[in-house]
Formats: structure tokens, C-alpha cells, sequence
């Protein structure tokens, strides 16, 4: 004869028991496979002071830091290589892509522009639209008081 044993409440709360250790177990490891970043020996990015330490300080404060946007892709100090765009040391006055060491779009080339306060604005207004065609993915500097900034300190800093 066969007998059939139910489970006692000691057993039920024996598997219980063990299916939770099993699954915190699991849980646990889980834990330990995630990778552990020490950001003060892995971090090779430079302070924020040391990588604008290239752009000229001025008493303009707006304008400087409007020119930020501006310096991921152009330098001002005479003697600075070209970046994306050609360094802007000594351009307003003079023909717009003259610089013989830069490679300049076809369409600044032919604008025949001379730079001005008024051509700049016009320029930072929209660089895509006052020279159809230009290579400068620049969206430009929609406010006037920041054009004005920025127009200001790069008259300070280019000349």
C-alpha cells in the first residue's frame, strides 16, 4: 500500500526558505558583475579652467563667454593652428576666406564679403542663411545683447 505524505508546514517553510536564499543569491551576483568606475583615476578630461585657459580673458564677460561656442571650432590668438574653422586672429577688415593656409567653402569664397560689425551680426544672425552654402554647421547667435558681447570681445581679442 502506498501512503501519500503531505507536506508539513516545516517543509513548506524549508523550500521557502531555501528558494529565497537562492534568489537573493542570484541577485547578489548580479551586484558583483556590474563594473566599478574609480572616476579619480580614469578621468582624463582636463579642468574646464585648463581648457579655456587658450581663450583671452577680458572684462567682457558675456562676450567671452558667448565666444565658448564659438571656440569648439575656431581659435583668436595669432599663432594658434586652425580647428574646424580658421583661427579668427586678425579677420575683421579683411576679405572673408582669405586666409591662403585654410580650405574655405565655395560659397564664403564667392559671397565677397569684407568683415564689418555689420557683416559679422549679419553673419552670427544666421550663418546659413546670410551664406547659403557655407560649411559652418553653426546655428548662430539669435540675441542681440550676446551679438553685441561677442562682437565686442572679438574686436578685443582678434586685433
Amino acid at each position: 500500500m502506498i501512503t501519500i505524505r503531505y507536506p508539513s508546514i516545516l517543509d513548506i517553510g524549508v523550500c521557502l526558505g531555501v528558494l529565497f536564499l537562492v534568489s537573493c543569491g542570484g541577485q547578489n551576483k548580479k551586484k558583483e558583475e556590474k563594473p566599478v568606475f574609480n572616476t579619480k583615476e580614469t578621468t582624463t578630461f582636463k579642468k574646464t579652467e585648463e581648457m579655456v585657459s587658450t581663450i583671452p580673458k577680458s572684462e567682457n564677460v558675456l562676450g567671452r563667454r558667448v565666444f565658448l561656442l564659438c571656440a569648439a571650432c575656431h581659435n583668436v590668438v595669432k599663432g594658434e593652428p586652425h580647428k574646424v574653422g580658421p583661427n579668427l586672429n586678425g579677420f575683421l577688415g579683411n576679405k572673408a576666406a582669405s586666409k591662403t593656409d585654410y580650405i574655405y567653402s565655395e560659397a564664403l569664397k564667392d559671397k565677397d564679403i569684407i568683415w564689418s560689425e555689420a557683416t559679422l551680426r549679419a553673419w552670427l544672425d544666421n550663418p546659413a542663411g546670410y551664406v547659403p552654402g557655407t560649411k559652418m554647421a553653426f546655428v548662430g547667435v539669435a540675441k542681440k545683447e550676446q551679438q553685441d558681447a561677442l562682437i565686442a570681445y572679438l574686436e578685443e581679442v582678434t586685433q
